[in-house]
């Protein structure tokens, strides 16, 4: 007896149904395709639990007749292609003729559906691939769609489910994406009993935009209209200051069609070069219409991933699509006046230029020459304690943290006979200084001293003939972040007398309420304020307030953005995150008691030599590397 075996109907279709119904959303992706397949302007989405148990699309397209509705159950039976020629050629969303197939093979779902001319509708049941009910109904106009208790019969499959609250958002986000695909298309989705998404489908992108992720995002995004080479690109692009810090709002469509695709990823961001911050992505929404025979959307069965016939014309078009519209919208920044008028104002009669003879000495003639000298910078505010008592506050250096050493130079230490430091001028008899300053000069225990701060941004100690050159950002951010980890992820907050409200788009809204408990640890405390808002109360201690909204939106961008992550590299990022965020600047002038306290905290950290984003925290030159450099040692 042979080894293989042909399988039954039953057990073939629910294989063939998981390449296509891989979650609840993609119950709704399919049934929203056919929708606007079908020509409907109005389209109303129902869910709840997530979509586990009930969903339900009802739209205002053209209907089917009897027939066609028990047809449309079979596998490859569709109205959009008829031969092989028409796939070179694909117009439409939909085409493969699996979507209800795959879908009632692992559900109960019910059709009911009414063509305008028709005097009466036609209802179906089909329950795991098997018609139940095939008769005569009284129904609007157009096709709805009932799915319930999805995946009932293929209980292995409903282990891989997510939250309610997870798979409600991949189902937001997708009505999302169709959204504003078809701009003239009203989308309405109802979750639970509560309407969370409603688009106008006026076919004015910018309103669909304002509808979807709020009035902020659509009023700092400028029209985008090119056409190169047969290649249309149509939609929306953030202006310089409108950005995120993942790719999640980088949103492309093809004939209509939502794809991700790497070609267009990269033609924006090379659009976007020298414009954002590094670790910025920018906010787009862009349709790009071509040839249908010049795209291959037939490569995957979630029809999201394309092949391009020329993707060099794709990706020229899409660039210069993008930089012309920040061109054309470029402006000067504004500059702040001065306090005084006079200052800017353009003189009446400038003054002659003054000649001047080579040749002859005159002495009636002065240049009247002053060189420009910068006014000295105010001394940083003195914290009123004395050298002693800083000095208590002051852990001695244990000699604990790694320096890096200069690379090139040979590390050879010189045997160095200590020598009493002596002042080099002694001080003026009618001057009088401090004797307490002399004896005592700033110290970090007994081996590094501090001797200043360089460019307001690097601490500088000496001792023991060694030079320490220590970056006052990385180090203090190392230090909130082990602070962080040892206090069990959990970070002081700071209560905020006046609250900070903070548009969000869905997915980051429901992200947001979803993990709140993390967010509260890593110290936001936010109430829900409407629609796409939330309130922040608090923000993670020694946070700007300025930078408190930019700073939420960035951590669920953390959250959000590595789905497929480990969670404690995910939490650990969060928490960096936060560390950098509230860590002493860089350009930010320190006092000498401000400077010997961090140079000891992180002289005193364990086997650690850099920030959590691996940038050194401190490097090390020694006496003889220095003499070497200036050539008194050969």
């Amino acid at each position: 007896m042979g080894k293989i075996n042909v399988l039954d109907k039953f057990t073939a279709e629910k294989i063939a149904a998981g390449e296509v119904v891989e979650r609840p959303a993609s119950v709704i992706k399919e049934l929203l395709e056919n929708a606007i397949d079908a020509g409907a302007t109005t389209v109303v989405v129902e869910i709840k639990r997530g979509g586990t148990t009930y969903m339900r699309v009802t739209d205002n397209g053209s209907g089917m007749d009897k027939d066609d509705a028990r047809t449309a159950f079979l596998r490859h039976a569709t109205s959009k292609i008829k031969t092989d020629k028409d796939l070179e050629h694909i117009s439409t969303l939909g085409f493969r003729g699996e979507a209800l197939c795959s879908i009632a093979a692992v559900s109960r779902t019910e059709l009911f559906t009414k063509q305008r001319t028709s005097p009466e509708g036609t209802h179906v049941i089909v329950e795991g691939g098997e018609e139940i009910l095939c008769e005569g109904a009284g129904c609007p106009d157009g096709t709805t769609i009932v799915v319930k208790n999805l995946f009932f019969n293929t209980p292995a499959r409903m282990k891989f489910m997510k939250k309610d609250s997870v798979e409600a958002g991949a189902i937001t986000d997708v009505c999302n994406k169709q959204a504003l695909s078809h701009p003239n298309v009203s989308i309405r989705l109802i979750r639970d009993g509560k309407e969370v998404l409603f688009s106008p489908g006026d076919n004015v992108l910018k309103n669909t935009v304002h509808s979807i992720f709020g009035k902020d995002i659509a009023a700092h995004t400028i029209n985008v209209s090119y056409t190169k080479d047969g290649v249309s690109v149509a939609g929306l692009t953030g202006k310089g200051n409108l950005s995120r810090p993942n790719r999640l709002m980088q949103i492309f469509f093809v004939n209509g069609r939502y794809v991700v695709n790497k070609t267009l990823l990269t033609a924006v961001s090379e659009a976007y070069k020298n414009e954002l911050m590094i670790g910025r992505f920018p906010v787009c929404v862009l349709d790009i219409s071509l040839d249908p025979s010049l795209v291959d959307v037939n490569v995957h069965p979630g029809k999201t991933e394309i092949k391009f016939a020329s993707d060099q014309s794709v990706y020229e078009a899409v660039y210069w699509a993008v930089k012309n519209a920040l061109a054309e919208t470029s402006a000067p920044r504004s500059v702040p006046l001065p306090a005084s008028r006079e200052a800017y104002k353009m003189p009446s009669a400038p003054e002659p230029p003054v000649q001047i003879s080579f040749t002859q000495k005159n002495k009636n003639t002065s240049l009247n020459f002053k060189p420009f000298t910068p006014r000295p910078e105010p001394s940083p505010a003195r914290i009123a304690k004395s050298i002693n008592e800083i000095r208590e506050e002051v852990k001695p250096y244990e000699g604990k943290l790694p320096v890096r050493n200069i690379e090139g130079i040979e590390n050879k230490k010189e045997e160095i006979p200590k020598v009493k430091n002596e002042p080099l001028f002694s001080a003026p008899p009618e001057k009088t200084v401090k004797k307490e300053a002399i004896e005592n000069p700033p110290s970090i225990g007994s081996d590094f001293r501090i001797i200043g701060q360089l460019f307001s941004t690097y601490i500088l100690a000496e001792g023991d003939g060694e030079f320490l050159l220590m970056d006052q950002h990385a180090a203090h951010e190392r230090i909130r972040f082990e602070e962080i980890k040892k206090g069990g992820y959990k970070t002081d907050t700071q209560l905020l007398l006046m609250p900070i409200s903070v548009n969000l788009t869905p997915s980051e809204k429901e992200l947001a309420l979803e993990k709140s408990d993390f967010l509260l640890d890593m110290g936001f405390e936010f109430e829900d304020f409407g629609k796409n808002a939330i309130v922040l109360r608090s923000l993670p201690a020694d946070c700007l307030y300025e930078e408190g909204s930019d700073l939420f939106i960035e951590m669920l961008g953390v959250l959000g953005g590595n789905e497929g992550g480990e969670i404690s590299a995910i939490r650990d990022k969060a928490v960096y995150t936060v560390a950098c965020r509230s860590a002493i600047k860089a350009n930010l002038l320190l006092s000498i008691s401000e400077l010997q306290k961090l140079f000891s905290q992180a002289m005193a950290l364990e086997g650690i030599s850099t920030c959590p984003h691996g940038r050194p925290i401190c490097i090390k030159l020694t006496k003889y590397q220095i003499e070497k450099m200036f050539g008194r040692i050969v």
